[in-house]
Formats: C-alpha cells, structure tokens, sequence
C-alpha cells in the first residue's frame, strides 16, 4: 500500500481553502483540483509500503515527541515558479515543522526507507497541471490571493495515511493516529 505521514487541517481553514478552490475554477480547466476532504499538510512521504513493514513504520512513529506548535496558513505560490507553474500551493508558517519533518525523515531512513531528494517546502497543494503547466489566467486569478490569510492551528497530532489512486484522484485514508505529546509526558 502507499502511505504517506501528515497532519491534518482543522474543518475551518479546510472550508477557507475549498472557497479559495470555487473562486479560481473558473479561471482554467488545465488542473486537477484536491479535493477539499483531502486537504492535508505532507511531512514525509514513504510510498509503497509491504503490510510486513507498517508495523515497523508505526512503531518509529509511535517514540515521536514534540512540543505542540503554531501553524499560520497563509499566502499562495506557485511550484517550481509562476513562470512555468505545475503545482498551487498555500503557504505555510511554522518554524518548527521543518524541524519535525526532519526527525520524522531520520526515523524513515534507519527503516530503510529512501531519502526524499527535495529540501522539505512545507506547503499545502490545491491544484497540479493535468498537462504540462497551468494556465496563465489561473496564475493571474490566483495572485490576488498571494498575502491571503486562511487562518491558523495548533499541532499536536500527525497521521499515517494510505492513498489509493482513483481516476477522479486520490483517495486518503487515515490508517494510524500519533499523539506528538503522548512519549512526552511518559
């Protein structure tokens, strides 16, 4: 099965970037939207995974700590440019993330898990190029959202999900639940 790790989006800012999603349809057809319920931050993604293995990947989780932290969702841009645009994203603020999705990358690899080869960028993906790029309207529509402010949240938990491939997207399933405060406290 394909997993991933990430932390999940409060219903509220879920709604703000759904409303953002509506407003912008209309400006290109060349995207596949996410859909709303699927809406999630990515701190590390593992991939093809043997069900022999998820116990393992469940038990480095599970001796992860963190200090609860802050997320400001905030802002959009575009990967890897608005020049030649293939992926809208909304930003993200939170210092400590880059921190956690480090320990959590360390954890991944003494399993034996590969390494992601991009420096971690956190961010929340709304839209992919179904082809080459997005279209130049979507970009000009979408950067009057650029110091747009979704709202923020609290982290305290993140989430193992499996993403089985649909031909209307991918559909994610949370298969584990990790409290970050849980080893802290024992």
């Amino acid at each position: 099965m394909r997993v991933f790790i990430a932390i999940e989006l409060p219903e509220a800012i879920r709604g703000e970037l759904a409303a953002l999603e509506a407003d912008l349809q209309a400006a290109g057809d060349s995207v596949r939207w996410v859909a709303p319920e699927s809406i999630h931050l990515t701190l590390k993604f593992v991939g093809e995974v043997s069900d022999a293995r998820m116990q393992d990947i469940d038990d480095a989780m599970k001796g992860i700590s963190w200090k609860p932290f802050r997320v400001d969702v905030r802002g959009i841009g575009f990967f890897p440019g608005p020049r030649s645009p293939r992926v809208l994203w909304v930003g993200i603020q939170a210092p400590p993330l880059a921190a956690l999705s480090e320990k959590i990358e360390r954890r991944m690899l003494q399993l034996g898990f590969e390494s992601e080869k991009r420096a971690f960028r956190p961010h929340i993906t709304l839209a992919r190029a179904k082809d080459t790029r997005l279209d130049s309207s979507l970009v000009t529509a979408a950067s009057a959202h650029e110091e747009r402010e979704f709202g923020s949240f609290l982290v305290d938990r993140c989430f193992l999900f499996q993403s089985t491939p649909q031909p209307s997207g991918p559909v994610y399933t949370k298969l584990k639940e990790y409290d970050l405060n849980a080893a802290r406290e024992n």
